[in-house]
């Protein structure tokens, strides 16, 4: 799936809740999306997944306007106020309530099933501030493309809950490779850490693959 912004804005001016953005995300890797103040990160986040709508420019799924396609296609995760777990919740709850969303078995056993696959077994009764950085994102993404149609996650700020970037980017990426579209809401130098371990820059325009040459003594050269 890609998503594309073209001069998409919230408000006017200096006091723009969200000033002109052109994003790209699609890709084999995470895209990293930089943005700055408290609430942007929020907004830019329900843009990206068609909750809400911006003052002006276009939104672009696979290069059409169709806000109902974004919505049934792409899930929030961890994102403050809209899709954030709160922090004395067990996490069984939390996995049950997401098996609901997926049209899947909410059964204890089916729970617990689903954490022993992914390494947390221990954790299915403690409050969800009990998980590491890590395990968060890596579990809340996961559950999230559980939802059937769901081809791609925006993550927002998960800088906020501490942790190197080194210790959560790799769950994201794993998951990019597996054909999920990612987009990671953060700060500047979150993201620019995160470009460093691999992911796209959202912000800058996509590189362009190399030419093949035809000539096969060109190709003869260019190994040598």
């Amino acid at each position: 799936m890609r998503v594309q912004l073209e001069r998409v804005a919230i408000g006017r001016g200096l006091g723009a809740a969200v000033p002109t953005l052109d994003l790209i995300v699609d890709g084999p890797v995470p895209v990293a999306v930089a943005v700055q103040t408290d609430e942007r990160p929020l907004l830019v986040s329900m843009i990206l997944a068609g909750r809400i709508r911006s003052d002006s420019g276009r939104v672009l799924v696979d290069g059409r306007e169709n806000a109902d396609e974004l919505r049934r296609r792409t899930a929030l995760v961890d994102t403050p106020v809209v899709a954030e777990p709160a922090p004395g919740v067990a996490l069984k709850t939390v996995v049950a309530e997401e098996f609901s969303f997926a049209g899947l078995p909410t059964s204890g056993r089916a729970v617990r099933a689903f954490l022993a696959d992914h390494d947390l077994a221990e954790y299915a009764s403690l409050p969800v501030r009990a998980l590491l950085r890590a395990d968060r994102i890596r579990l809340f993404s996961e559950l999230a493309v559980l939802r059937d149609g769901v081809d791609g996650i925006i993550v927002t700020s998960p800088e906020r809950h501490g942790g190197e970037p080194t210790q959560w980017y790799g769950p994201l990426a794993a998951l990019a490779k597996r054909g999920v579209t990612v987009a990671i809401v953060t700060d500047s130098a979150t993201a620019g850490i995160l470009v460093s371990l691999g992911a796209r820059d959202g912000a800058l325009p996509e590189p362009e693959a190399p030419e093949l040459s035809s000539d096969p003594d060109s190709f003869e050269s260019d190994l040598q």
